[in-house]
């Protein structure tokens, strides 16, 4: 098995054997969280970290990965339609 010859940095994006990119998102002295494009959160310990086959990414342009799924009522507003002429209608008045 390849050894991982990187330390984990947090804010770092890597991509695995399997290609899945992720990104470390905490590490101490014992393990290291990692979270996938796909919002998926992981926890390993150094030792499984040094046994990977990784190396560095670059950090997606499109950030939407873990939101992909997410629908409309998802974000909790009961607003039904709110369209920019809506809020400009406010700011006329001013």
């Amino acid at each position: 098995m390849a050894q991982s010859f990187f330390e984990p940095i947090i804010g770092q994006w890597y991509h695995d054997m399997q290609q899945r990119l992720f990104e470390v998102v905490a590490a101490d002295d014992d393990s290291i969280e990692i979270q996938f494009y796909d919002g998926d959160v992981e926890e390993l310990d150094m030792e499984t970290w040094h046994q990977m086959s990784i190396v560095p990414a670059a950090e997606p342009n499109d950030a939407n990965g873990p939101f992909d799924d997410l629908e409309l009522d998802d974000f909790g507003s009961d607003a039904e339609d709110q369209r920019v002429g809506d809020w400009q209608e406010m700011l006329d008045k001013y």
